[in-house]
C-alpha cells in the first residue's frame, strides 16, 4: 500500500536500516522486532517497510523466501505488495479474490492467525495462496488489525524445516508491528487528507482538482477501491461527472448525466433520498435494475454512495465508493464516506460563495466602469459643448464684426464707387478742353509753356484715364470683399439654403488670403481649383463655411509647419481643392503636399481636443466640429486620406438636397 504522505526523509529510511546487514543469525529475536518497530515509529513510507520487512524476516530465519500480502478494501481481495527470493516474473504484485477461494475466506472469517503449510504434502485444503515452486515448507501468519484482517505474512523454507514457537513467536511479532503500522497510517492519512484538501479551498484551487485529489488521496487508504465523486446539475435533476480519477474511463462517461431518483443506482438513489445508500452486490439488488448490466460489464460490483449536502440540507452531490467484488462496509469505510462528504461540502459551498463573490464582484467592476463611462461621455459632451459654444461665440463675434466691417467699408466704397463715374466724364471732359485749347492756341505765352513742361501735360493725359481706371477696378474690388464678408458673416442662419459651394470656398479662401505668405524667401502657398460643374446644393451655408474654414486652415499650418522641404527642394507649397458631382451627392476634396501624419495620428483625427499643434495654439475641436457637421447636420461623410510624407486630403461628401 502506497500513501503519498510525510514521512522521514529516503536517507533516513536507509541508514537505520543498514543496521540488519550486521544482525547475525543468533541475533535475538527481541533485537530484530525492536529494529523493526523502531523502523516503523521513525515515520517510513509502508512500502519501504514491507519490503524491509521481508528481507529482515529472511535474514533472522535463515529462510529463502518471504512476501507480504495485504488484504484489499472491499475485505474479498488480497495484493502481493512485498515480495523476497522470487524470480521477477513472481515479485509483480497481483490480486486474489478469497470470495472464490473458500478454504482462504475462512481463514479470514475465522482469523486463524497461523497456517502450517507442507508443501510436500497436500496444501490447506482450498488455500488459494501459491507456494513457491522449489519450497518445501512454510508458515503464513495473519496480519490482524483492531476489527478486521489487514494480510499475511508468509515465510516458505526449500528443505523440511519444522517451525519453533518462538519462531511463531518471533513472527507474530513482527505482524503486530506491521498491523500497528498500517492502522497508524490509514489514521494520520485520513486526517493529512483532510488538511491538503482544506487548504486547496483556502486558497481556491479549482473544484473538479479538489475533487480529483479528494478521491486520489481516499484510494490509497483504500487500496482496490474506486472513489468518485457526482454533482448536481443546475435544473437539479440529473448527477454529472465531477471526478473519478482510476473509474474506467466509459463507465465514468456512461454514469455523467444519471437521472436522480428512486432506482437510480446508489449515486442517483442517495440524491434522492438525501441519504447513504449502500448496495453490497449489484448483481441482485434492485435499485442497480437499470444499469445492473452496464455495471456488471465493467466489474463494478458493489458501491456505497452518500450524498454531501449545503449547510441549508440541499443536495450538492454524491461521493461513492465501488469495489469490483462484493463486500460489505466496515467502520473505516463508514469514516471515509463521513470524511469526504464533509469536504465535498465545504469545497463546493466555497467554490460557490467564491464564485458568486466574484460574479459580484465582476458586476460591480462593471457597473462602475458603465458608471465610469458614462461620466467621462458626460464630461466630454459637456467640454465639447462648452468649447463648441466658445468657437460658436468667437464665430459669431467674428461674423457680427465681419458684418460691422463690411458695412462701415461699403458706405464709403459705395459713395467712391458711385463718384467714381461722374469723376471719369469730368475729366475725360477737361482732357478733351485741354486738347481744344491746344489746338486753337498753338503758340501759347511763355507762362502757359512753362506751366505745361512744371506739369508735364503729356504724361498726365496718357496717365490719368489710367489711373482712374485702376480706381474703378480697385472700387469693384472693395466691393466684392465687402460681399464676401457679408456672405461669410451670415453665422445666425439655422435653416437650410441653396448656394453655390464654390462661392463659399472662395469666401473662406479670401478670408485666408493673408496666410497664404510663408516668408519673404518663399513662395506663397500656392491654390489650385479645379472645380466641377455642381448645381446649387442645400446645406447650412454658414455651418459649411465653419467646415472649409477648419480644413483650409490645418492644410495652411501644416504647409508652414514644412519649412525646411520648401527651402531645401524646387517644391512648392500647394493645395488643390476640387469639386465634382457623384450620382444625387457632391465631392469636395481638399488636398496638401505637407508631410501627412502617421496612421495612429489617423485614428485620432477627428477626437474631439486632439491637436498635433503646440499648446496654446490649437483646441483640437477643428475637425471634431466639422465632422459633426458633415456627418450629423449633413447626413454626408468626411475621411482623411494621409501617407507620411506625401500629404494628406480630406474628402467631403454631401447630398445636394437635405
Amino acid at each position: 500500500m502506497k500513501l503519498n504522505f510525510p514521512t522521514s526523509s529516503q536517507t533516513e529510511q536507509s541508514n537505520n536500516w543498514d543496521n540488519i546487514d550486521n544482525l547475525s543469525t543468533n541475533v535475538s529475536y527481541a533485537a530484530a522486532v525492536n529494529l523493526l518497530g523502531q523502523k516503523a515509529l521513525s515515520g517510513i513510507d509502508l512500502s519501504y517497510l514491507f519490503q524491509d520487512t521481508v528481507a529482515l524476516v529472511s535474514q533472522i530465519l535463515n529462510i529463502k523466501y518471504s512476501r507480504i500480502w495485504q488484504v484489499l478494501s472491499d475485505g474479498n481481495s488480497l495484493r502481493k505488495v512485498a515480495s523476497l527470493g522470487e524470480s521477477s516474473l513472481t515479485t509483480d504484485a497481483y490480486e486474489i479474490h478469497v470470495g472464490i477461494n473458500q478454504g482462504l475466506k475462512k481463514i479470514l472469517d475465522e482469523r486463524q492467525k497461523i497456517i502450517n503449510i507442507n508443501t510436500a504434502a497436500c496444501q490447506i485444503e482450498h488455500f488459494a495462496i501459491p507456494s513457491p515452486p522449489d519450497s518445501v515448507a512454510g508458515l503464513s501468519v495473519l496480519i490482524t488489525g483492531a476489527t478486521k484482517p489487514l494480510g499475511f505474512l508468509e515465510v516458505y523454507a526449500t528443505e523440511a524445516r519444522d517451525f519453533s514457537p518462538e519462531d511463531i513467536h518471533f513472527l507474530q511479532s513482527v505482524t503486530h508491528v506491521l498491523a500497528t503500522a498500517i492502522e497508524r497510517k490509514l489514521s494520520e492519512a485520513l486526517v493529512y487528507t483532510q488538511s491538503q484538501v482544506l487548504e486547496q479551498v483556502a486558497f481556491g484551487v479549482n473544484l473538479y482538482e479538489i475533487f480529483n485529489n479528494l478521491c486520489i488521496l481516499l484510494e490509497q487508504q483504500l487500496p482496490g477501491a474506486y472513489c468518485s465523486i457526482l454533482v448536481v446539475d443546475q435544473d437539479k435533476r440529473r448527477l454529472r461527472g465531477g471526478a473519478a480519477p482510476t473509474i474506467p474511463e466509459e463507465f465514468a462517461k456512461g454514469v455523467d448525466g444519471l437521472m436522480i431518483g428512486e432506482n437510480c443506482g446508489s449515486c442517483g438513489t442517495a440524491a434522492y433520498r438525501g441519504d447513504t445508500v449502500f448496495v453490497n452486490d449489484i448483481a441482485n439488488d434492485p435499485l442497480w435494475a437499470d444499469f445492473r448490466d452496464f455495471a456488471l460489464s465493467y466489474n463494478i460490483r458493489a458501491c456505497w454512495s452518500s450524498p454531501f449536502t449545503s449547510q441549508s440540507g440541499e443536495v450538492l452531490g454524491t461521493f461513492a465508493i465501488s469495489h469490483k467484488f462484493p463486500c460489505h462496509p466496515t467502520p473505516h469505510h463508514l469514516e471515509i464516506l463521513k470524511t469526504a462528504t464533509h469536504i465535498a461540502s465545504i469545497a463546493t459551498e466555497t467554490a460557490r460563495a467564491a464564485e458568486a463573490l466574484q460574479k459580484a464582484n465582476n458586476e460591480l467592476e462593471r457597473k462602475v466602469e458603465e458608471r465610469t463611462t458614462e461620466l467621462r461621455r458626460a464630461l466630454l459632451d459637456l467640454q465639447t459643448t462648452q468649447a463648441q459654444l466658445v468657437h460658436s461665440e468667437k464665430m459669431s463675434s467674428l461674423g457680427q464684426m465681419v458684418a460691422g466691417v463690411a458695412h462701415e467699408i461699403n458706405n464709403p466704397i459705395s459713395f467712391i464707387a458711385g463718384n467714381l463715374e461722374y469723376a471719369n466724364q469730368y475729366i475725360d471732359d477737361l482732357l478733351n478742353l485741354i486738347a481744344v485749347y491746344q489746338e486753337q492756341y498753338r503758340e501759347p505765352n511763355p507762362t502757359i509753356v512753362s506751366k505745361i513742361k512744371a506739369i508735364d501735360l503729356e504724361y498726365l493725359c496718357q496717365d490719368l484715364p489710367k489711373l482712374m481706371q485702376s480706381m474703378t477696378v480697385g472700387s469693384e474690388r472693395i466691393k466684392n470683399i465687402v460681399l464676401g464678408l457679408r456672405n461669410f458673416s451670415r453665422l445666425d442662419e439655422a435653416t437650410t439654403k441653396s448656394v453655390d459651394i464654390h462661392e463659399g470656398i472662395d469666401n473662406t479662401l479670401m478670408i485666408l488670403n493673408h496666410q497664404l505668405v510663408i516668408n519673404s524667401q518663399l513662395p506663397n502657398i500656392q491654390i489650385i481649383k479645379d472645380y466641377g460643374q455642381l448645381p446649387k446644393v442645400s446645406c447650412y451655408v454658414n455651418q459649411l463655411n465653419q467646415v472649409f474654414l477648419n480644413i483650409l486652415n490645418n492644410a495652411i499650418y501644416a504647409l508652414k509647419a514644412n519649412i525646411e522641404r520648401w527651402q531645401s527642394t524646387t517644391a512648392i507649397p500647394t493645395i488643390i481643392i476640387k469639386t465634382s458631382v457623384k450620382e444625387d451627392r457632391v465631392l469636395i476634396s481638399i488636398k496638401d503636399n505637407a508631410l501627412g501624419m502617421t496612421p495612429e495620428v489617423q485614428k485620432q483625427i477627428f477626437d474631439p481636443f486632439f491637436t498635433t499643434k503646440p499648446v496654446g495654439q490649437g483646441t483640437g475641436l477643428g475637425l471634431s466640429i466639422s465632422y459633426q457637421i458633415i456627418v450629423e447636420r449633413h447626413q454626408g461623410q468626411l475621411n482623411c486620406i494621409s501617407t507620411l510624407g506625401e500629404g494628406t486630403e480630406f474628402l467631403i461628401e454631401i447630398p445636394m438636397q437635405m
